[in-house]
């Protein structure tokens, strides 16, 4: 017999789950009156794989509970994305809420709790625009994740709290966008040299992430048309590549640049209509 995971192991598994999707709907019963499959306190975790843990009784009860999570999970930006206290009745129709076809003679009131992670700020390179990058990430509200070929640029006390690191080789020929592959991408190339650029534009590239929002290199005209030039004709597609990066506010120091660039990942993560 199969066993139910009780309502702790389903938090610890939204958290697992929403670091890897970057979104989950945690369904708890949080009200419930007569005779029900399920008690106040249970919980159910939907992905947006259409996947699901936990349990609220099973039934078709839980069956209408997992449709209704499952399309607000999906339905990002969305009137039906919004949280809320949803009831089901336990009886064949229902003048208020949606009925299960059941006969407990029942209520349930389950709470659809839409929660989204932070967008993950990538940062290929790991120097001093780097790590002003990070911190200025961090305080925008991403979550970074810096990939860096040299271990003296992972250093955690280097970067702001939190950081992830991703160790790659000098082609970034690792798949180190996986861990984080189907969240909201902000993705900032700013390494040492431009044959690293072309290694690291490459490595984004060829992991083909579904919900990359925004792509920019750093350097001058002319490195900039150099690397375009080469990754461009290996055949990747370079139409979103955002170079020089970031807004001409003016400064050329680590900082000043991580301002400039945050502020145009936040101009374009605001934007309206875009495409996904």
């Amino acid at each position: 017999m199969k066993r139910i995971p009780g309502p702790a192991e389903v938090l610890a598994e939204a958290e697992r789950s929403l670091q890897r999707d970057g979104c989950v709907v945690l369904c708890q019963i949080v009200r419930a009156e007569g005779s029900t499959p399920g008690k106040t306190g249970w919980k159910l975790l939907a992905r947006p794989d259409g996947s699901t843990f936990g349990n609220l009784g099973g039934g078709a009860f839980e069956a209408l509970v997992k449709v209704d999570a499952l399309a607000k999970a999906s339905a990002a930006g969305s009137p039906q994305s919004v949280s809320e206290v949803k009831r089901y009745y336990f009886t064949e129709t229902a003048v208020r809420g949606e009925p299960t076809g059941m006969v407990c003679g029942g209520m349930a009131e389950v709470f659809l709790e839409r929660i989204e992670a932070a967008p993950v700020l990538v940062i290929c390179g790991g120097g001093p625009v780097g790590q002003a990058l990070a911190e200025a990430g961090r305080l925008a509200g991403f979550e970074p994740l810096v990939a860096e070929d040299r271990a003296e640029f992972r250093r955690a006390d280097l970067f702001p709290e939190g950081t992830r690191f991703a160790a790659v080789d000098r082609e970034y020929g690792e798949a180190f966008l996986e861990p984080v592959r189907q969240r909201d991408l902000y993705v900032a190339v700013v390494t040492r040299c431009w044959d690293t650029d072309v290694a690291a534009l490459q490595g984004v590239l060829r992991q083909e992430p579904p919900r990359l929002r925004y792509l920019g290199l750093m350097g001058s005209l002319r490195k900039v048309a150099r690397v375009r030039g080469e990754v461009g004709g290996r055949g990747f597609d370079l139409g979103r590549l955002r170079a020089p990066i970031g807004l001409p506010i003016g400064g050329d120091s680590p900082g000043e640049i991580a301002i400039s660039v945050m502020a145009e990942i936040q101009q374009k993560r605001y934007e309206k209509d875009e495409d996904v």
